[in-house]
């Protein structure tokens, strides 16, 4: 069976090392985890991260628990931004091993688009990762499969990677019958959720923060992993933000990671 990766907002209890510790202990070896958060509309960090002080000391953690971390979240591509200012939280995430650095493109003018998403993959690039580069409904840059595709081709760069986020594709118009069209080696990862149905939307930021268990919905999942490539990282992306007074998120996760598991069987 192909290895699946966490992501830290499928099981959000005790942040990144709680994460770590519990994708070991539910026989996984990979994950999916913040060095850089967004931020809520008050200010605050939306998620926790790993804190360059904790440098060490995670490292060892993860060594110690044989887990790998194919993404490192979050460095989007945003108006008024530079990317040069994630160079810190970039090199943590080489630090620790990461795989990738994830990134959405908010920006909507091609050519800072271009010099912004250039930047970050040469920063990429000099610490040994590649970019992955996530196309969704609420990125203007890049909401669809189709322009993905398009920025690859213009960008040029060899760790550039398009990722495959199974609400994303289908939310925004995508379809299995386009995604066969795709070289499946421009294809760095996929996320895997469920959800109930295929409707297009621009808003469906409610959805993507609670969605449903793989195998639970109406996606096809199982049809959409044989598309892509052996080498494609499979990422467990499930959260659950609408909780119930006693929600468990070990026991959601568990039950996300059961769902993900039967798919590959």
């Amino acid at each position: 069976m192909r290895d699946l990766a966490l992501h830290q907002i499928t099981m959000t209890q005790g942040g990144p090392s709680g994460l770590v510790r519990f994708a070991a202990k539910a026989g996984l070896k990979k994950v999916c985890l913040f060095t850089a958060t967004p931020m809520t509309a008050d200010g605050k960090p939306m998620f926790a991260i790993v804190e360059p002080s904790d440098k060490t000391e995670f490292q060892n953690l993860l060594a110690d628990n044989n887990v790998s971390i194919i993404n490192a979240e979050y460095f989007p591509v945003m108006p008024e931004t530079d990317v040069s200012g994630y160079a810190a939280a970039l090199e943590l995430a080489a630090a620790l091993g990461a795989k990738r650095a994830v990134t959405h493109i908010h920006e909507v003018d091609p050519a800072r688009i271009a010099d912004q998403l250039g930047t970050l993959c040469e920063m990429a690039s000099d610490l040994g990762m590649e970019v992955g580069l996530e196309f969704t409904g609420f990125a203007k840059g890049c909401d669809s499969l189709e322009k993905a595709v398009k920025l690859h081709q213009a960008m040029n760069r060899p760790n550039l990677k398009i990722a495959i986020d199974a609400l994303h594709l289908f939310r925004t118009g995508g379809t299995l019958d386009q995604l066969k069209t795709v070289d499946p080696q421009i294809i760095g990862y996929a996320q895997i959720c469920d959800g109930p149905h295929f409707r297009k939307s621009n808003e469906y930021v409610e959805e993507a923060m609670n969605r449903m268990i793989p195998g639970e919905g109406m996606f096809p999942l199982r049809a959409l992993i044989d598309i892509l490539g052996a080498h494609t990282d499979l990422d467990i992306e499930v959260p659950h933000y609408a909780s119930a007074p006693h929600f468990d998120a070990e026991d959601w996760a568990r039950q996300a990671i059961a769902g993900s598991k039967t798919l590959l069987e």
